[in-house]
């Protein structure tokens, strides 16, 4: 018999073949156990404390106040008559009502609008609330049982025409004197009223502007050579709350992270 010389070499090539295809079988095999991973999950955190008051920072460039609205009672009306903020929206009403916040019309306006009309139309991104002081020599249940739920629609009303507004609730800063309501009952009165503004901001992941740390003296009252009455800021104090504001100014982007797993 004779030997062909060829036969173990085609045997090789004919095992190397079976060898290649069930290697790629396998690859493939491999690749359906293994598919592309699935992209990272990312979230949103806010990081900011809500339950304290807004921090000092470096003072905010002229035009964030293009896109401000600050809205209150007689106390921002000196915004209004001494400011210099001038690209700001300012709406006042004298004596205002929360409970009649949308039938008292704005001083500065001569066509009937009122706070509540200014606040539901505004367009501005950030607003800055200063309500609270012509309900301070009313008890605390009563300011609980209206004051305080008028105050929380009012929020909700904003957050639902714009939920990506910022909102600063600006506490009643503590006056030297103020008409019927003598110490040591308007500092109780006060006392309460700031910490239900505080929990307002608290619950509603809303900014709470303590005015206080800005604009007292040693003594806790508002500094005497910025009100003229012991309440209402004249010039030097409205330029002072002015300088306050400029310089606490919550920059989202500083607490708001994505965080991806």
């Amino acid at each position: 018999m004779r030997y062909h010389a060829a036969a173990p070499i085609l045997c090789a090539f004919l095992l190397l073949g079976c060898k290649g295809d069930a290697a790629k079988t396998e690859s493939n095999a491999e690749e359906q156990e293994f598919p592309e991973p699935e992209p990272y999950a990312c979230r949103v955190y806010d990081y900011y404390n809500y339950s304290g008051r807004v921090p000092w920072s470096e003072e905010i460039e002229s035009s964030y106040f293009d896109d401000v609205l600050f809205a209150g009672d007689s106390r921002m009306g000196a915004m209004y008559l001494w400011g210099t903020i001038e690209n700001a929206q300012v709406e006042y009403v004298t004596s205002l009502n929360l409970w009649l916040i949308d039938s008292m019309p704005l001083d500065n306006h001569t066509d009937g609008m009122t706070m509540y009309d200014a606040l539901e139309t505004t367009d501005k991104n950030n607003i800055y609330l200063l309500f609270g002081i012509n309900e301070i020599r009313n008890s605390e249940s009563y300011f609980d049982s209206w004051a305080f739920e008028q105050y929380q629609s009012i929020l909700d009303m904003l957050r639902t025409k714009n939920p990506d507004c910022n909102i600063y609730i600006m506490s009643t800063y503590h006056p030297r004197e103020i008409s019927g309501l003598p110490e040591p009952a308007l500092t109780e009165h006060l006392g309460y009223v700031n910490s239900r503004l505080g929990q307002l901001a608290m619950d509603n992941y809303v900014y709470y502007l303590d005015l206080d740390e800005g604009l007292t003296d040693e003594s806790g009252l508002v500094r005497d050579e910025y009100v003229g009455d012991g309440l209402h800021f004249g010039p030097t104090g409205t330029h002072a709350l002015e300088d306050y504001i400029k310089t606490h100014v919550v920059r989202r982007n500083w607490y708001v992270k994505e965080v991806c797993e």
